[in-house]
């Protein structure tokens, strides 16, 4: 044990990993328990997979665009090597997760761990004590109480279908179910969304998005919102979905898969929160304080565990964060509102702050400025020409609040929007910032007018 104290950290994701890895730095001795495969689930089953598989289906439908560039069309794809590289993508990035742990002296235990104690968990019968604990297990997906909903898939089933399914009916409108049913559309699949929301990726600025769904019914997905699942039935690969739509009529049609993306909630069962003397909330998920502490002062959550923004650069954030509280001893707020997100879809949508709806909603007067794509030299070049910069200024001080950002790099480009709020950039700042041209940067500057 370290002078500092002991520290055990249940799970390895992004969370987990970034917990151990500032305590361990600090001189904690820690520990972190893992019951399934080191790097948790953004690693195996979440980000790293899904995007490569996002990177194929873009070159795919490049590919068969190429004609527009003088090039020749190709029509043709292996979806065993498209496997086979993102296995390929997610081992490379990996690297080897347990000697990561070894050389910064983090010790590993691979089990389920239950709390018998405030102050103890047990790990397959051995009785391990603490001075903190940090809860970083993680989130699963959410089933609806549906009858037949045995016959669906969750995420983990459709990052690795052995091939691409005839026809897929996707059940929620949120990432998880735009982004792959983004990819499974660009290899052929028919697709369709159902959400039970009034529109598709609510979490986002309606303007951005909308950019997104025209894009995806223009390759043929079709779109239903306000509707809800009510049974499912057949067999595998003859798959029988009923559903409602907003207006009360009943739909019914027959998939070769179902993809359940409604999701996901803290997997806190089987940790025993009661031994630990930890005080949750009437759905049995623990009470938290801004710092992200249990009512057990000695325990910590972060993470997908913690609830909230589901995100592996959240959950990272979050574990760092509730590291450097127990270094200090004193507990630092956690703040989440200024890291960006992106939706892997076609175009890419990104955005960081408030949106205009939020900022309504939050009775905080703006400015709004926008900057569409149609001549914009880049997007012209590559024929991306429905993009959109949507920028959210406060109309008290030009500060900028918020940016949305639809367009194929706008995952990198939210970045510096990102960087902007934090050094409390204003629209004078951003007029002043003149982009590269060509390139899509430059209508950042425009956007600001």
């Amino acid at each position: 044990m370290s002078a500092r104290g002991n520290v055990i950290v249940i799970g390895s994701g992004a969370a987990g990993t970034g917990a151990a890895r500032t305590l361990a730095g600090a001189g904690w001795a820690v520990t972190v328990i893992e019951r399934d495969r080191v790097g948790g689930t953004c690693l195996w089953r979440g980000c790293m997979p899904k995007k490569a598989l996002y990177n194929a289906a873009r070159a795919r439908r490049n590919a068969e665009r190429a004609e527009m560039f003088g090039l020749q069309k190709s029509n043709g794809f292996d979806w065993q090597e498209v496997l086979a590289w993102k296995w390929h993508a997610q081992e490379t990035y990996a690297g080897d997760q347990e000697a990561g742990f070894a050389d910064r002296g983090i010790g590993l235990l691979k089990g389920d761990a239950r709390f018998v104690a405030p102050d103890a968990v047990e790990v397959d019968g051995e009785r391990i004590t603490f001075d903190h604990a940090v809860i970083a297990t993680g989130s699963a997906s959410v089933m609806p109480p549906v009858d037949g909903i045995e016959l669906a898939d969750t995420s983990d089933d459709a990052l690795g279908y052995p091939e691409p399914p005839g026809s897929l009916l996707v059940v929620g409108g949120g990432f998880i179910g735009v982004e792959l049913g983004t990819v499974y559309a660009s290899f052929g699949t028919e697709v369709t969304i159902v959400a039970g929301a009034e529109r598709l990726l609510e979490m986002l600025d309606e303007e951005a998005s909308a950019v997104a769904v025209r894009r995806l019914e223009r390759m043929g997905v079709r779109i239903r919102t306000s509707c809800r699942l009510a049974a499912l039935s057949g067999s595998s690969g003859q798959v029988t979905a009923v559903y409602s739509d907003g207006s009360g009529i009943g739909h019914t049609a027959t998939y070769e898969r179902v993809l359940m993306a409604t999701g996901r909630a803290p997997a806190i069962r089987g940790l025993d929160l009661a031994a630990a003397e930890i005080e949750t909330d009437d759905r049995g998920h623990p009470l938290l304080d801004a710092s992200l502490r249990t009512s057990n002062e000695r325990i910590w959550m972060a993470g997908d565990a913690a609830g909230g923004l589901m995100q592996t650069p959240v959950a990272n954030y979050m574990g760092r964060t509730v590291a450097n509280s127990i270094v200090s001893g004193s507990p630092t707020i956690v703040d989440a509102s200024l890291i960006p997100a992106c939706l892997f879809t076609t175009p890419q949508i990104a955005q960081v702050g408030l949106t205009e709806a939020a900022a309504a909603a939050d009775g905080i007067a703006v400015d709004v400025t926008r900057m569409p794509f149609d001549f914009l030299g880049a997007a012209v070049i590559e024929d991306e020409r429905d993009g959109l910069i949507k920028l959210v200024f406060a109309e008290e001080d030009g500060r900028l609040l918020g940016a949305h950002i639809a367009g194929p790099t706008a995952s990198d480009l939210i970045y510096a929007m990102a960087v902007a709020m934090r050094c409390g950039a204003t629209r004078d700042t951003l007029r002043a910032t003149i982009g590269i041209h060509p390139a899509y940067c430059e209508a950042l500057n425009w956007a600001a007018g």
